[in-house]
């Protein structure tokens, strides 16, 4: 039965910044990162953006293979296709996951960790001596694990969770269903994100389009089903792109859910700790959750090579790693919950006007922080809103 010390299921940004700074933080340790796809990074789940500021805590962008594109404005699209346009400089860059991910799995190899793809964890047990074992499926066909700690950064179906007895379920009300195309031949401005709201366009989320180059970029949107008028996402994203974009040609596609939902309220047990979306460590308002994924982890695998040192495994040292996310970022997102309820409360109109307010504002000056602030003073049915989420 092989051993290791840090076992951590799931190559994403989470699992593999975890294994990296778990062997970073104590080379002496046995590090083993399991991915079941036959690929790292492949297939690629999401829309591909992050921020440019908590990028860089992690690595550098500029210049690097596994950037597609640099982001300088965002703009908003109102429900009546009103452009709200921000910012003016880097704010984002919208990866190659594939590539991203592929840099970050060899990055933790480079330092000592085991990476095996094609390998799944099938599930898990605490044996007599306070290990757990964890059952693999792979090329080398059924093996058995020991691992001291299991770090649980296997995405939205956060098995490792559930097999450690932590509560991962998510409200129906906060699972947003997504479907995204690659899409050519489509015309928008390639250093600008777009983000569009509204009930009729996608409700309960939104609807973007991400530029991976000139004329080519990730167009989908994400809905709440509870909210839906009996369609699929699918379904609203053609109606949208048959709107927005009708002689693009799609070249590839994907689905599936994102968690809108708050950290989870336990995120360890005995010997484990869950990270990203496995844990809900994605930010409800914008559904962001690459570097909060990033983030995770670097705290999950340092926690977990100081606890191994110390010879204290259990839930109440682990609990450490808990607090220093919600100090971080737990908080914070719970902030960002409030918002979305408050927001939900809103209709189409209101977001008409209030594009046309911000587009008052000229345009060297128009900051998130302005345009709200701006809109407090002309649509005072704001102010219980940033009440209850922020007082």
């Amino acid at each position: 039965m092989p051993d290791s010390d840090v076992l951590v299921v799931g190559a994403g940004p989470a699992g593999s910044v975890a294994a990296w700074e778990a062997k970073r933080a104590a080379p002496e340790l046995d590090v083993v990162l399991l991915e079941r796809d036959p690929t790292v990074g492949v297939p690629v789940r999401c829309a591909e953006g992050v921020g440019d500021a908590g990028l860089r805590e992690f690595v550098d962008p500029d210049g690097a293979p596994w950037v597609a594109r640099r982001i300088t404005r965002i703009i908003f699209v109102a429900p009546d296709d009103t452009e709200v346009r921000v910012a003016d400089g880097t704010v984002a860059w919208i990866l190659d996951r594939t590539r991203f991910d592929s840099f970050l799995a060899e990055r933790a190899r480079a330092v000592g960790v085991e990476v095996r793809v094609a390998t799944e964890a099938a599930g898990m047990e605490r044996d007599g001596d306070g290990r757990w074992r964890v059952r693999v499926r792979g090329p080398r066909g059924e093996e058995v694990w020991r691992a001291r700690v299991v770090i649980g950064a296997d995405g939205v179906e956060a098995m490792v969770g559930r097999w450690a007895g932590l509560d991962t379920r998510v409200p129906a009300r906060d699972m947003e269903s997504c479907a995204q195309y690659v899409l050519q031949n489509v015309d928008f401005d390639p250093d600008a994100i777009y983000l569009q709201f509204g009930d009729r366009i996608a409700p309960g989320g939104y609807a973007w389009l991400f530029p991976k180059g000139v004329a080519i970029a990730n167009v989908g949107l994400g809905i709440v089903a509870l909210r839906a008028d009996g369609r699929n996402a699918r379904e609203y994203l053609d109606a949208w792109i048959a709107r927005r974009y009708p002689g693009g040609t799609t070249v590839g596609s994907t689905v599936g859910g994102v968690i809108v939902n708050p950290t989870i309220k336990q995120t360890y047990g005995d010997g484990v700790m869950v990270a990203g979306d496995a844990a809900h460590m994605v930010n409800p308002l914008s559904g962001a959750g690459i570097v909060n994924a990033m983030k995770a982890g670097r705290l999950g695998g340092r926690t977990a090579a100081a606890a191994i040192r110390e010879g204290d495994t259990s839930a109440r040292r682990l609990s450490s790693y808990h607090r220093a996310w919600m100090d971080l970022l737990g908080e914070e997102h719970r902030t960002h919950y409030r918002i979305k309820q408050a927001l939900d409360e809103l209709d189409d109109g209101f977001f008409n006007g209030l594009a046309r307010t911000a587009n008052r504002i000229p345009e060297r000056k128009r900051s998130l922080g302005r345009i709200f602030a701006h809109a407090l003073v002309r649509h005072p049915q704001l102010i219980p809103v940033a009440a209850r989420c922020f007082v």
